[in-house]
């Protein structure tokens, strides 16, 4: 009898999902998107997390672009490479707007990847218990760090006045595309990241590292007019491949009328960025399976 129930008995199977395939990773945006009121309250929480019990408060993040410009204006200014060539004391003025502007953007990057890599393993404690779209978390970080680009923002109109550079108002769409394409390159990159730091917490040491390198390989300090002169035409189009120097080049161009980096350089830089975007999109949603039991 025992032997002919076991015998009827089915056999297990490998558990299938029958829903339509998503092979983007698409569906994931929407689940976001549909989860923006919780976004919100992350958000709000990630901003009061950073600024309790301090007593500046959000002038910190006014203080540390400015603080950052003027240490590397002093710095040029002593090893005689102020201003554009001529050396003159108005041209050391215009490069602070170039600097600080450069600062601001430089901000946005290193803010949004530092806090990001680590906000999955940071609400673990959440993720093994329910379930909600883990993708909030180091999008919650990358507002945080807009946030800091906005209030910092406001700096660049009267500072770039006072040091005798004018904002171009009519090309000055073209800063603000390119802050929204720097904005989903982060995007890419803290997907990648932080899906890579739930398994392998070795990001998390080397990430600092690998950002102090990409500071002084991205025009955060210095103008392009500088990649001109000391650059091919050939390692220029390689340099601005990096999308960190492609966008703060284009904002520049946009915002102070500095010069244009390589169109080539750009669309290299563009495509570089899509599949970036695209490529963390598919990675996110596999590593969204295991995440739970291996974070």
């Amino acid at each position: 009898m025992n032997r002919a129930t076991s015998a009827e008995a089915p056999k297990e199977q490998d558990l299938r999902f029958y829903g339509q395939p998503d092979p983007l990773g698409l569906r994931q945006l929407k689940e976001a998107w549909d989860s923006r009121e919780l976004l919100l309250s992350f958000f709000q929480r990630d901003l009061l997390i950073r600024y309790r019990q301090v007593f500046v408060g959000v002038l910190w993040v006014l203080i540390q672009p400015l603080l950052g410009t003027l240490i590397f204006l002093l710095l040029f200014y002593f090893m005689g490479a102020q201003g554009t060539g001529s050396g003159s004391t108005t041209a050391f003025w215009k490069d602070a707007s170039v600097i600080l502007l450069g600062m601001l953007l430089w901000q946005l990057v290193n803010n949004s990847l530092r806090d990001a890599t680590g906000s999955l393993v940071n609400y673990r404690h959440v993720i093994t218990k329910i379930y909600f779209p883990r993708m909030l978390l180091p999008l919650s970080s990358l507002l945080c760090a807009l946030f800091d680009l906005a209030v910092g923002g406001v700096l660049l109109i009267p500072l770039a006045a006072w040091f005798g550079q004018g904002l171009h108002w009519s090309t000055s769409w073209v800063g603000l595309l390119a802050v929204v394409w720097l904005a989903l390159f982060c995007f890419g990159a803290i997907l990648w990241l932080s899906s890579l730091n739930a398994q392998y917490r070795d990001v998390g040491y080397v990430l600092p590292f690998l950002m102090q390198i990409g500071m002084f390989l991205s025009p955060v300090v210095y103008g392009f007019d500088r990649i001109e002169s000391s650059l091919s035409y050939f390692w220029q189009v390689v340099y601005c491949t990096n999308p960190v120097a492609s966008c703060i080049g284009l904002a520049r161009w946009g915002l102070l009328g500095s010069p244009l980096p390589p169109i080539l350089g750009l669309v290299l830089a563009a495509l570089l960025t899509l599949s970036l975007v695209i490529s963390s999109l598919v990675w996110f949603q596999r590593s969204d399976q295991w995440m739970a039991d291996r974070i």
